[in-house]
């Protein structure tokens, strides 16, 4: 049967409207040397974040739209104008919570240039943080200062947000199999694993393993794996790497399997993320 050509003009409406919505999506990543990170812009934002870590820093403020994010294992509901930090290692995923597409921008810090201190964001009066925020932005943004300040305005941002000592709980049972595990996995990155096998090695069972590990870390280990691997693979992409050496080197089994772990914990794909690494910021 022959479609109409008012419900032919329908459809053709609805998915030039669906295409136009995907190519609002915006995501700009600016190289900060000097604090070891980057500005990350990201807009019109709609697809969900699995869960992942960083081995730095992430600040940043929600501009627009509503999201449902679960930190170390805890659920919390980001609105415009909340700050976000993330410690290095906070294990951290989202999802949209409202209709209106999630817009937000960031900036990531190398954990050695706050000496990995624990930051929060302020429990009461917010108004010193969100204007430090800002003044970065600015000062990153701006073509006449150029980075020259970036640094002094991120170690003022990161006092703002201080929290003293991290947060301490009891060591919890084979909590040394999980650490063990987690080194392993970081120093045999490229290599297939197990989660039989790695709970051979501890000697306990595969339940506990995973119970362990996920008190320790928020995570599983094959998760954490993932995540490792993508976040060396942001390093080899912003020295020239191509990716699809970068894929084989970082233990995926092949540049599409990169690209989809990639763009679930970045937001965009290596090869686009290699070219604003490397470029200064072209934008998506």
């Amino acid at each position: 049967m022959e479609l109409s050509a008012a419900r032919c003009a329908v459809i053709s409406d609805m998915t030039s409207e669906k295409e136009h919505a995907e190519r609002r999506v915006r995501c700009a990543v600016t190289p900060i040397p000097c604090i070891g990170g980057e500005r990350r812009a990201y807009r019109e934002l709609a697809q969900p974040f699995a869960a992942h870590f960083h081995r730095h820093y992430v600040i940043g403020k929600v501009e627009k739209g509503e999201r449902e994010l679960d930190l170390n294992g805890e659920r919390m509901r980001l609105a415009p104008g909340d700050l976000i930090v993330l410690n290095p290692g906070d294990v951290h995923g989202c999802r949209q919570a409202s209709d209106a597409p999630f817009s937000y921008d960031s900036v990531t810090v190398a954990a050695e240039v706050l000496d990995n201190a624990y930051l929060r964001p302020p429990k009461n009066d917010r108004s010193e943080a969100l204007e430090a925020f800002d003044d970065l932005l600015r000062c990153i943004d701006s073509e006449a200062d150029g980075k020259a300040e970036a640094l002094e305005r991120t170690l003022y941002l990161a006092s703002c947000l201080d929290a003293g000592e991290g947060p301490s709980s009891a060591p919890s049972i084979h909590e040394g199999s999980a650490l063990r595990v987690f080194a392993h996995l970081r120093g045999h990155l490229a290599e297939p694993h197990a989660i039989a096998d790695l709970a051979a090695a501890e000697g306990i069972s595969e339940y506990a393993l995973i119970r362990a590990y996920r008190r320790r870390f928020s995570i599983t280990p094959l998760q954490h794996l993932m995540s490792l691997r993508v976040e060396c693979a942001c390093e080899l992409l912003s020295e020239g790497a191509a990716p699809a050496d970068v894929a084989a080197e970082t233990g995926f089994a092949d540049q599409a399997h990169l690209t989809r772990a990639f763009k679930q914990r970045i937001g965009t794909t290596p090869a686009m993320y290699g070219k604003m690494a490397i470029g200064g910021g072209i934008r998506e």
